[in-house]
């Protein structure tokens, strides 16, 4: 296995352990998925979504802010659809 991989995955799943301990009811990683997201949380009690990138911790600031730029779009309000297919 990829040693970049394991490290990726090691810190999601710190992440997720923390979400849960954080009281979040339902939280998951988006494993391969290549998508900006990678692990999300939901709080029913508090009514707050999480959607988390994971990088490395020596990502360079920069870098981090150009990312917070490009997804700006996803802070704020979205109607939520629920569905079972």
């Amino acid at each position: 296995m990829n040693k970049n991989y394991q490290k990726g995955r090691n810190k999601e799943y710190k992440i997720v352990r923390a979400l849960r301990a954080e009281g979040f009811d339902i939280v998951q990683r988006s494993a391969g998925s290549h998508s900006p997201i990678d692990v999300f949380a939901i709080n029913k009690k508090k009514r707050i979504i999480k959607l988390i990138q994971s990088k490395p911790d020596n990502y360079s600031e920069k870098k981090t802010i150009a990312l917070y730029d490009e997804l700006d779009w996803l802070k704020g309000s979205f109607v939520v659809v629920f569905e079972v297919h």
